[in-house]
């Protein structure tokens, strides 16, 4: 074990060398099968290609790029999933620019989940002879993703749901903060268009303020622990690179989720369609973090209170984006998909 002084020289080492510029996401094999907009369908196959799993979409967070869910060789939820026989089909968003601002939550949930189905359905039944699907959403993936399923309950045969808000009162610090006498929610979207990646990532920094001085303390501290020091980097470079929310939708998913909360209490039509968690009625995971100051696990839990279908519910250790990159979570999603028989 080095020296405080030594240790304190190996953390000022791995800095100078700027290892967040080098780290790189997403190395998993993988092809873009579909385009919709700024959207891509991107086609992980099972290990040997010979699938034993059901194939699975993913829908990941708007705000954020996909690569956490393969952040690195070792901490890949994708990379697990295959290696169990899953054809993973992963939905990345994208980066949106100035000309989507206006383009209601309709446009994704409905319009480019919709394809994503499709394309996936294709391709399942072209090379793994199904058109069969299940599941997964993470964060606002995952909430977008249990709207869709509800208004289209044919796509999929089971669905787990990762940090995935959707009793949104439940969000502690976060949903004080939105709300109406606090929030300009209006005055902001008329005046910025896409709401910033940058004061996006500045406001979930605030709702835990410790975490900015913990996450240099946690270096140092193990920095000579194995692996460790690129994790770190990886996580950093992930959470560096966020994405703007598109504002039109933005404003609909903070006055219907945070203000109404209203997949919990019901009145929210979208596109002229009600939005009705109840409507469908397949088997349901959800998994919730211990530590997650984002989507708390009461605020994932209030699934099991509205949806159609059987809901489990489990709380792994770790926090929002930690269980990414953990071995708990894959592992947790591949024994309900094994035991969970739809």
């Amino acid at each position: 074990m080095p020296s405080l002084l030594g240790r304190t020289a190996q953390t000022a080492r791995f800095l100078a060398a700027d290892p967040v510029l080098t780290a790189k996401g997403g190395q998993s094999p993988h092809e873009v099968i579909f385009r919709m907009g700024k959207s891509a369908l991107r086609y992980f196959p099972p290990a040997g290609d010979a699938a034993a799993q059901r194939p699975v979409v993913i829908s990941m967070p708007l705000i954020n790029t996909w690569t956490i869910f393969d952040l690195m060789p070792g901490r890949s939820v994708i990379a697990k999933l295959n290696a169990a026989g899953f054809p993973v089909y992963l939905l990345d968003w994208g980066r949106p620019g100035d000309e989507d601002a206006e383009r209601p939550m309709s446009y994704y949930i409905d319009g480019v989940l919709g394809r994503v189905f499709d394309r996936a359905r294709r391709h399942a039944s072209k090379h793994h002879d199904t058109d069969q699907l299940d599941a997964i959403g993470y964060c606002v993936g995952g909430t977008f993703l249990a709207i869709h399923l509800a208004r289209h309950p044919e796509q999929a045969v089971r669905a787990a749901f990762v940090a995935t808000p959707i009793d949104f009162h439940q969000s502690e610090r976060l949903a004080r903060w939105a709300n109406p006498d606090s929030f300009p929610l209006d005055t902001l979207i008329d005046s910025v268009g896409n709401y910033p990646r940058d004061l996006m990532k500045t406001s979930f920094q605030w709702l835990k303020p410790s975490g900015m001085t913990a996450k240099w303390v946690g270096l140092w501290e193990r920095i000579d622990v194995e692996g460790f020091p690129e994790l770190w980097a990886a996580l950093e470079q992930w959470n560096g690179d966020g994405v703007d929310f598109p504002g039109e939708t933005y404003r609909e998913y903070v006055q219907r989720c945070y203000l109404d909360n209203a997949l919990m209490t019901g009145g929210w039509v979208m596109a002229t369609a009600p939005v009705d968690l109840s409507k469908t009625t397949i088997p349901a995971l959800v998994i919730g973090a211990s530590r997650d100051h984002i989507a708390p696990p009461a605020s994932c839990g209030g699934l099991q209170q509205v949806w159609g279908g059987d809901c489990d519910v489990k709380t792994i250790r770790g926090g929002h984006v930690g269980i990414c990159v953990g071995n708990t979570l894959p592992a947790t999603l591949i024994e309900w998909f094994d035991a969970r028989e739809a």
